[in-house]
């Protein structure tokens, strides 16, 4: 066979397959594939958000660990973000009344909004003089 008989052939080839496969693929589509893959979120949207635990005195021997990086729903809170430990040790519930939160070293109140990146610890009471 001659070079531009195979050249021919090659292109034909390729041709006939791109033919082939946008009609297999307009069939699936046209068969609703596209509804069995879930919804994808925006590239821009989060999905989960992780943050930086970190938990003193009693909670720490509690929890057998003094920091983790945990990872949550975005909009989650600082109490969901305890309520996560509290589901993997419940003996930590005990400490919650007496407990307060920081957010990168600042108090932060309990309902605050966690972003990614976040350093969250929980600070048992202390005493002593």
């Amino acid at each position: 066979m001659s070079r531009k008989v195979r050249q021919f052939c090659a292109q034909h080839q390729l041709r006939a397959l791109r033919q082939i496969c946008s009609r297999a693929l307009a069939a699936r589509c046209a068969a609703g594939y596209n509804s069995l893959v879930s919804s994808v979120a925006p590239s821009n949207a989060k999905t989960s958000i992780r943050v930086k635990a970190l938990l003193f005195g009693g909670l720490k021997e509690v929890a057998g660990r003094a920091e983790e990086s945990v990872e949550l729903a975005p909009g989650s809170r600082i109490e969901d973000l305890f309520a996560h430990f509290i589901s993997r040790c419940p003996e930590l519930s005990r400490y919650r009344g007496s407990l307060v939160a920081s957010r990168n070293q600042e108090f932060a109140a309990w309902n605050t909004p966690l972003e990614s990146g976040d350093e969250i610890a929980f600070l048992p009471p202390v005493s002593g003089g």
